[in-house]
């Protein structure tokens, strides 16, 4: 009987004991499930905060986006329209949400200077810049820029100083033609006198034309450099190769008046968008100034190449170098080193090329003086 009693007593104590145990290890769990409500708490109320500064952020950004004078549209990773703003709207309205978007649909390419032209219903046109910005895995924004206005400021200020440049120009024009007028008057007046002989009679009227020819040209040169680009046609998609034969073709008698050698070394079939006769007017120039300043029997040589989307086209001579003092005059309007010159045949020639979105420069390769024109390739 007390070998029961001892093993009951026994067995309370282990029992008390692993109450003992539980009870601690309840309120240890306890403890662990209140600092984990806690954090969880703490964690809860941080997303929260961070959840109404998510939505304050997208408020803003959608308030933003909708203010922008951008135009913004928003592509999913497939290409479709999720979203457009204002702006977009306005440049686009019939563009729809949940439509692939496929940017030749509503924008043409404008092959002048890469923007792009919309026509609109009314029958204007609005210049657009366009680029697409991608979002790593959520797609892309296409940012659209309406440039009208800026361009329409542009073509003001290059009017403007075209106008500012004639005001110096009618002066300049006024010194150059009094010359060959005065000259001209003179050997006029002596064809006035009753007693003079039939050879000086010749003579003296030789050189009337001559010097009215020469102030023919002047003009022809003035008329020229005042209307490039601005009046007279339309541009045209322009084979360049062709272009260069009938350019040839032109200052052929001057190539065989002082025995010049031609050298064309012309590349691969390339196309440009200019008003033809401004261009080949251009064209022409530039060989007739090779051919002037070549010496006898020298080469006149002209070579075309494309890079990078532009065509680069070179007319060079033999003739002597540019005077480093010189040079950055030499396309100034009535900048001339020769005594005959007008100083209007590369001023001409810039204008042409700047019309056409391209630029001209001098640069001197081995015994060759060379004017490289650099013009976007159609």
């Amino acid at each position: 009987m007390q070998d029961n009693s001892e093993q009951l007593r026994e067995v309370f104590e282990h029992f008390n004991s692993v109450t003992d145990e539980l009870i601690r290890a309840y309120k240890l769990l306890e403890g662990q499930v209140a600092e984990l409500n806690s954090q969880l708490q703490q964690a809860n109320d941080e997303l929260v905060l961070k959840s109404a500064a998510n939505e304050r952020l997208a408020a803003k950004l959608t308030a933003l986006l909708a203010a922008m004078p951008v135009g913004v549209v928003e592509l999913d990773d497939a290409g479709v329209v999720t979203q457009i703003n204002h702006a977009a709207g306005k440049l686009l309205p019939d563009l729809p949400t949940g439509r692939n978007w496929q940017m030749a649909e509503w924008l043409q390419r404008d092959s002048q200077d890469g923007e792009y032209l919309r026509h609109h219903p009314d029958g204007s046109i609005s210049f657009v810049s366009a680029a697409e910005v991608a979002l790593q895995d959520q797609g892309s924004f296409m940012l659209l820029v309406d440039v009208t206005h800026l361009r329409e400021l542009h073509e003001q200020l290059a009017q403007q100083a075209k106008l500012a440049s004639m005001g110096s120009m009618a002066a300049s024009l006024a010194h150059q033609i009094r010359t060959p007028l005065a000259t001209a008057l003179l050997y006029a007046a002596n064809l006035r006198q009753d007693n003079l002989p039939e050879a000086a009679r010749t003579r003296f009227a030789s050189k009337v034309v001559e010097r009215l020819q020469a102030l023919e040209s002047l003009v022809q040169d003035m008329l020229s450099f005042v209307r490039s680009g601005v009046v007279a046609g339309e541009q045209a998609r322009l084979e360049v190769n062709a272009l260069l034969q009938e350019v040839e073709t032109i200052v052929q008698p001057l190539l065989e008046k002082k025995q010049l050698q031609w050298l064309p070394e012309l590349g691969g079939s390339a196309f440009v968008h200019a008003i033809r006769s401004d261009l080949v007017g251009a064209l022409v120039n530039l060989v007739e100034n090779a051919c002037q300043f070549s010496p006898p029997q020298g080469r006149v040589h002209i070579g075309t190449a494309l890079q990078g989307g532009y065509l680069l086209l070179r007319v060079g001579n033999q003739g002597e170098p540019i005077p480093d003092s010189v040079q950055q005059q030499i396309f100034d309007p009535f900048f001339t080193t020769r005594a005959n010159g007008t100083g209007l045949g590369l001023a001409i020639v810039k204008r042409v090329v700047e019309d056409m979105n391209g630029s001209i420069k001098y640069l001197r390769d081995g015994d060759m003086t060379i004017f490289e024109l650099r013009l976007p390739a159609a």
